[in-house]
């Protein structure tokens, strides 16, 4: 089996379904060996008390002048009879017994994991996600899983088979015949060698098969997620190549990892032939010469069978042994491809000094901030100081690529900042829990991610009770986005389905029900990342418009790249190249900021052409 810290703790949680396991499997191997016995006493006497045996009842014969008891469950052919359907049933049960817990023990493992990989994975930053493609980890969740799944759902079995009737099957067969015994057992040796050597190996193969196949996941989820760019540059054919490379890739290190497993299995299916050569060139010629020195306590051709019955159960514990070793082998790379996802660490955890609010003012500065993103040896943002009081409307804007998105992503704690450079009501944001600050701060990023669903559903995102959700509340944010008449020319209204990210509707509706989300939760702060882009411009008024008559006023963050949107903004800040390099009013800027005034002549000239 595997262990390790990330595994161990099953061992403890699940331990009544391993006792149950262990107790029905043991049992069964042990009522298995009843059948040779039985088999070879029936032959014996079969041939020294046949009368007896089908007529009466035999508790004793004698064999070379040898007494012999009988055990009582195979005295006569009717007792015999009732035990072997005793026996039957027993074995059946039994089996019952250790499938159902073991197919328990693989579904909770595999749920556990699943559940707790989930959700470390949400704690975790952007930075974790930005290197790690979504194809390569739905692959830990299916196949690596299923692995993991697979060794504590049969791997219990075949590790118990292969102890328990291993050791047992070979004791009794000592007890029949010690030289015999040994001589069958000469080609375990071979088994002990060939096993050790090819489980390390396959490890390794088994895990660049993992990699292979989540290489082909990425590629595959990333293709499909663009299938419409790829039919409009008509790239299907380069895209084909490269599906079938990955494909390839899989097949190959697949192969590798089959072929050499496949030593094992042959290995083993040679040492069972040698046992059985030995067995029969032994032992069949001794049987006939009746030699003693090898025979031992075996005196005629039944106590033979019995013996013969005891080798042929040492078989599966020997095949046994072999699945156990591939499938450990599959669960061990299985395992530290997953531990990659249990052990990566949240990258700014809430600490105990952290305090506890229940709402945001809207007073917000940036204390000469700076930042680079951890991949990154450029600072995304530098020497930003600026200050925003509560219910201000505050603009960004800049060229692609200056620092505006970074700046408000900070305002979420989603990237790690040193302290000292970003207050929120006065206190350093990393002494504000996560929770709190995501609670009560409305964003809306730049790509309008909806999941799939009723319109409903994406407004009302933010309740956890879909039961609960205020349809007077919902209608307002929709209003408020002037998205309700969208809404309402909907085949089914609020409960049109949106699609998978709202493919079935347009961007526009799209990104204004991303603001009625945003809405719907009453935010203290409202952050519009670039969220007007795809409205036109009397929409992106009426909504600018609402936000401002709103009763209780809230701090707002716009970015844009239209001046449009930013007229009415109590500041403006203008971003280039990750430094502030204009900080003022609409008309302020016009004077003062030549990039500002550059931008606003350009829009005008564009819109006078149009």
């Amino acid at each position: 089996m595997i262990f390790g810290k990330h595994i161990n703790q099953f061992y403890k949680k699940y331990w009544y379904y391993f006792l149950l396991l262990i107790f029905f499997d043991v049992s069964v191997d042990v009522l298995q060996l009843f059948i040779p016995k039985i088999t070879g006493g029936i032959i014996t006497l079969l041939r020294n008390a046949p009368e007896e045996f089908i007529n009466g009842k035999v508790s004793q014969i004698i064999i070379d002048n040898k007494s012999i008891d009988i055990p009582f469950y195979y005295q006569n052919m009717q007792i015999t009879l009732i035990s072997l359907t005793v026996l039957s049933i027993c074995i059946f049960l039994g089996r019952m017994g250790w499938r159902i817990s073991s197919a328990r023990i693989g579904a909770k493992i595999e749920r556990d994991l699943r559940k707790e990989m989930y959700q470390n994975i949400q704690k975790l930053s952007l930075t974790y996600f930005s290197n790690k493609k979504v194809g390569g980890l739905l692959s830990y969740f299916t196949s690596d899983l299923q692995s993991i799944k697979m060794l504590f759902s049969d791997g219990m079995i075949l590790l118990i088979d292969f102890t328990v009737l291993g050791s047992l099957s070979f004791i009794f067969m000592l007890q029949s015949s010690v030289p015999l015994a040994l001589i069958c057992v000469i080609p375990l040796l071979l088994f002990v060698i060939l096993g050790s050597t090819v489980m390390k190996g396959e490890t390794n193969r088994s895990k660049q098969a993992g990699d292979a196949f989540e290489d082909l996941s990425d590629y595959t989820e990333e293709n499909l997620q663009g299938f419409a760019v790829i039919k409009a540059f008509r790239k299907e054919k380069e895209k084909y190549s490269g599906f079938d490379y990955y494909a390839l890739q899989a097949e190959i290190k697949n192969i590798k990892f089959a072929n050499y497993s496949s030593l094992l299995d042959g290995g083993i299916n040679i040492i069972i032939l040698i046992m059985y050569l030995l067995l029969l060139g032994f032992g069949a010629y001794s049987l006939i010469e009746v030699n003693p020195t090898l025979l031992g306590n075996i005196k005629d051709s039944g106590q033979f069978i019995t013996f013969a019955g005891y080798t042929d159960t040492l078989i599966w514990p020997l095949m046994a042994c072999g699945i156990l070793i591939n499938e450990v082998s599959n669960a061990k790379a299985a395992s530290q491809r997953i531990s990659t996802i249990l052990d990566e660490k949240e990258l700014q955890p809430d600490t105990n000094n952290c305090l506890s609010h229940s709402s945001i003012k809207g007073l917000i500065e940036f204390r000469n901030l700076n930042f680079t993103y951890p991949q990154s040896k450029e600072p995304a943002v530098k020497n930003i100081s600026f200050r925003i009081k509560p219910g201000e409307m505050i603009g960004i804007i800049g060229r692609t690529g200056s620092g505006k998105s970074t700046l408000v992503s900070l305002l979420e704690k989603l990237y790690e900042i040193q302290p000292g450079q970003l207050f929120i009501d006065g206190d350093d944001i990393n002494l504000w829990k996560k929770e709190d600050l995501r609670e009560h701060i409305g964003f809306v990023a730049q790509t309008s991610y909806l999941f799939s669903g009723t319109v409903k559903d994406s407004i009302a995102f933010s309740e956890s009770d879909s039961s609960q959700i205020d349809e007077s509340k919902m209608v307002q944010a929709a209003r408020f986005a002037s998205v309700d008449q969208d809404i309402s020319q909907m085949e089914n209204g609020y409960s049109t389905l949106v699609g998978e990210k709202g493919s079935s509707i347009s961007g526009g509706q799209r990104q204004r029900i991303s603001i009625a989300r945003a809405i719907y939760k009453h935010p203290d702060v409202l952050i519009l990342d670039d969220s007007l882009s795809a409205v036109d411009a009397d929409t992106e008024k009426n909504i600018l418009s609402n936000i401002r008559s709103l009763e209780n006023k809230i701090t707002t963050l716009i970015i844009t790249h239209r001046i449009s949107a930013l007229e009415n903004c109590d500041q403006i800040l203008v971003l280039d190249n990750g430094e502030l390099i204009g900080k003022g009013t609409h008309n302020e800027l016009l004077e003062n900021c030549p990039l500002y005034k550059n931008i606003s002549e350009m829009q005008k000239l564009e819109k006078e052409v149009n």
